[in-house]
């Protein structure tokens, strides 16, 4: 096989991904959407070259005509499949398929025992003196729980907020770790819901 470039790769564990999550292959304006393709031929040259150098097989006429050639689809031992929640529609569960924006692959070493885990992508700089920046990956081990002091990912009527949990009788003081901003008060009756603890954090360089 002739080598790909850095590119083509990504592109390739992008369908490959999108097939282990979904069970069928993503189309040309995915595949542009998640790269800023902003030419449907743009795409088209990047899977040509893929079909050349044998790692897919493309099907003309055909909406999702994209098969891997190559026996990606038996996952290996190791391997665990961390989905990734860019955001939370209100009143949807938070697993729920269309609030999955990417599927890492990553070894299993590296993630939490528990298999309910999940990635929520951090925005804004709430959470830095945690070392937690905006673009970071937050996972998330699922659980309807924490103690006083953890960091949990929060449910605020539908949207997610990662911040330290200090409950009291009567209320809930959701708090940063940047001083800048004041604590989130959640009274009682208010709709409030924790999706998990934060387990690790992942940041691309």
């Amino acid at each position: 096989m002739k080598k790909i470039t850095d590119r083509q790769q990504a592109i390739y564990i992008y369908i490959k991904d999108f097939i282990l999550l979904h069970k069928f292959p993503p189309t040309i304006r995915e595949i542009g959407e998640e790269f800023g393709i902003k030419s449907t031929n743009g795409v088209r040259d990047a899977l040509n070259a893929l079909e050349r150098k044998g790692l897919i097989k493309k099907f003309s006429n055909c909406a999702r005509g994209i098969e891997l050639k190559q026996n990606v689809l038996q996952a290996p031992a190791n391997a665990a499949y961390l989905p990734v929640i860019g955001s939370i529609a209100a009143g949807t569960p938070i697993l729920a398929e269309e609030n999955i924006e990417a599927t890492l692959t990553m070894d299993k070493s590296v993630l939490p025992r528990s298999s309910e885990i999940f990635a929520l992508r951090v925005q804004g700089d709430s959470m830095t003196g945690d070392g937690i920046l905006s673009g970071d990956l937050a996972i998330i081990r699922m659980q309807k729980n924490a103690e006083r002091g953890q960091i949990i990912a929060a449910i605020i009527d539908g949207d997610a907020t990662l911040k330290h949990y200090h409950p009291s009788a009567n209320k809930i003081e959701l708090r940063a770790s940047n001083p800048k901003y004041s604590p989130i008060i959640v009274n009682e009756g208010e709709n409030f819901a924790i999706a998990g603890i934060l387990a690790g954090v992942i940041r691309k360089m």
